[in-house]
């Protein structure tokens, strides 16, 4: 089993400086969050912007981690996109051969009033997980719903059935469950066989506050992981909020350090 952090979670800083801090938190394994920018103010990895992709990857392989799994940040269809992988992805997979195992994708959703275009996406998209699946591990996370676009797969059953059918993997996000208003355990439960990556982070119900530092919010995280088939399950990527205090990195390091423990101990 590998506990990995996703690299957004310092997308603030310079990229190869967010690295050192995981290194030096005792973490072995990373989720590489690639960059993404969508036309409603949407971003991520900011801290990857204007940087190659063999560049980025450069700096993986000397910060002496390794990557347990690529993170395609999108997952918005614009109209007429070739594929339900960011651009990005393809060279990823490219110059990162043997060294991406697995390719994490969020459930592919569009800004459209058509109720009903998914009906006629779902096969494409399916077919298109299915052909890069020939190459790595592809496994595609449950979302919640976003004003003004169509997002399907939020039901657990849903996702099961779409993963079964064309033979790719599930990521289940634990905050994403609760934001969609989903039974945790139920979806755990639901999933088992088909979840091989887990996007791990807690919610706090009364403040509906998301990606709470694990341990500090409601879920049953600890149950959560045990109703998984664990013959299945790969890689746990924390992908909680770490407070960084720039005045007192060895307050982050610990920090980090104290989540990458709570992970373990649940596993």
């Amino acid at each position: 089993m590998r506990i990995a952090i996703s690299t957004g979670t310092f997308y603030m800083l310079p990229f190869a400086r967010s690295l050192e801090l995981i290194r030096h938190a005792g973490f072995e394994y990373i989720e590489l969050l690639a960059h993404w920018e969508g036309g409603d103010g949407w971003a991520m990895a900011q801290n990857l912007k204007g940087l190659a992709t063999r560049e980025v990857l450069r700096i993986v392989r000397e910060s002496g981690l390794k990557i347990s799994s690529l993170h395609d940040g999108g997952g918005v269809i614009e109209a007429g996109a070739p594929s339900v992988a960011a651009k990005s992805t393809a060279a990823y997979l490219e110059y990162g051969a043997g060294e991406i195992p697995c390719v994490v994708f969020h459930a592919p959703h569009s800004k459209t009033d058509d109720a009903r275009w998914w009906e006629g996406y779902r096969a494409i998209a399916g077919s298109d997980l299915r052909e890069i699946a020939k190459q790595v591990i592809v496994c595609v996370e449950n979302l919640l719903p976003f004003d003004g676009y169509q997002v399907p797969l939020l039901e657990p059953a849903q996702l099961l059935s779409f993963a079964q059918e064309f033979d790719i993997y599930v990521n289940l996000d634990t905050t994403h469950c609760a934001q969609a208003g989903a039974d945790l355990l139920a979806a755990a439960r639901t999933l088992r066989e088909r979840v091989y990556s887990v996007h791990l982070s807690d919610y706090d119900f009364a403040t509906e506050k998301a990606h709470v530092f694990v341990g500090k919010g409601s879920l049953p995280l600890r149950e959560c992981l045990a109703a998984l088939d664990a013959s299945v399950l790969q890689t746990v990527t924390l992908e909680c909020n770490i407070a960084y205090d720039a005045g007192n990195e060895t307050q982050t390091i610990e920090r980090l350090r104290q989540a990458r423990l709570y992970a373990e101990s649940l596993i």
